[in-house]
């Protein structure tokens, strides 16, 4: 564990010893969360905000955070039983959220999103049962607050109508246009951009593909050296080059 993330768990551990200020609280479980860069830190964070439940039990701003939390595990877990037991926990806990407060776009994103990874883990039928639930939260979440999670649910729902099978629909002309919103919401989160090339890609329009890397290369150049953002440069230059095998350089 770095310095930093070690020196925010003994800060946070001191807030949750005294009494507490919720919003000060919050604020501190946000900063470790965006240093965390592994399995073992997120634990770490989980079990304070699980400790932060406990004592705000009815705060609908900690339970969604806790749900991402097992989001990120899940998604960062390998076994298939790991997987539906992080995505349960936060789909449970984002129900948790919209019980507390229906007017919660946070809690309505999460809920899509672990629903619907919950039935990708488990395979094709399990998840055709989620496809209207999971529009269903995500048109909410976007009527409640389209920018929350860096235009998170217009970048869900660009993915699912990029992802869907044709005949369970499988929709290029709204995917473009949820990642186009997701990337004026969340212009320098890394996914909006290499979401909307991948759907202009498949949509043959490899020039838009190939403007949107070019763009998302330039706001990746300000981002540091984080693994993840690393990681989306490699897919852009992987892409790029699929692109340019097409239409040339």
């Amino acid at each position: 564990m770095n310095e930093i993330f070690k020196a925010s768990v003994l800060s946070i551990g001191f807030l949750l010893g005294a009494e507490l200020d919720q919003e000060a609280v919050l604020k501190e479980i946000d900063r470790l969360y965006g240093v965390a860069k592994n399995r073992q830190d997120l634990l770490k964070i989980e079990a304070l905000t699980r400790e932060t439940t406990r004592r705000f039990p009815e705060a609908d701003t900690v339970s969604w955070r806790l749900g991402r939390i097992y989001f990120k595990l899940g998604k960062l877990s390998e076994a298939e039983t790991d997987k539906i037991r992080y995505f349960s926990l936060c789909l449970e806990h984002a129900e948790n959220t919209v019980k507390i407060n229906p007017k919660s776009a946070n809690g309505f994103f999460f809920k899509g999103l672990c629903n619907g990874k919950l039935g990708q883990t488990r395979g094709l039928w399990a998840s055709l049962g989620i496809i209207e639930p999971l529009k269903e939260d995500m048109e909410i979440a976007i009527r409640l607050d389209p920018s929350v999670n860096e235009g998170g649910p217009h970048r869900a729902l660009g993915n699912l109508y990029l992802q869907l099978p044709r005949f369970f629909g499988k929709d290029l002309k709204r995917s473009i246009n949820h990642f186009r919103e997701a990337v004026r919401l969340g212009p320098k989160y890394g996914e909006n951009h290499l979401g909307l090339a991948r759907a202009y890609f498949e949509n043959d329009d490899y020039v838009a593909a190939r403007d949107t890397l070019r763009a998302f290369l330039e706001v990746a150049s300000k981002l540091g050296e984080d693994e993840s953002v690393r990681n989306l440069i490699s897919e852009t230059h992987t892409l790029l080059h699929q692109i340019a095998e097409r239409i040339g350089p």
